[in-house]
């Protein structure tokens, strides 16, 4: 599996509950970035798992996806309710050999008045 696609695998097995899954696919000393919860990614792809079981209506659509070396680059589209505008989000992963070691991040709201007419994607 290519690095773009076991980042995208990854995300989507945290989503679904598959929590050993997940976190096969992390080093043992794997962590994250994401100030809203403890370094640890044991701790972070917990979270991920919860926040679909809060929000079983959520959406995660990747828009973008670059790879350089051993570094991938996600924009995605993610939405919590049916309807709602969401929010566009970075995941950046650092890679060592096949396992993830490292993960940024960082969301910006979508605003419906927004000047900027290019949009968020």
């Amino acid at each position: 599996m290519d690095k773009a696609t076991h980042a995208r695998y990854f995300l989507d097995t945290a989503r679904a509950g598959q929590i050993a899954e997940a976190r096969a696919m992390v080093t043992a000393t794997a962590v994250h970035h994401n100030m809203y919860f403890g370094s640890d990614m044991r701790v972070l792809i917990d979270a991920i798992a919860a926040a679909s079981v809060e929000f079983p209506e959520s959406t995660f659509t990747p828009q973008k996806t670059v790879t350089e070396g051993n570094m991938v680059v996600m924009h995605s589209h993610v939405t919590h309710h049916l309807g709602e505008a969401g929010m566009a989000v970075f995941h950046m992963f650092r890679f060592e050999g096949d396992l993830i070691a490292e993960l940024w991040d960082v969301g910006q709201s979508i605003i419906a008045d927004s000047p900027n007419k290019a949009g968020m994607f």
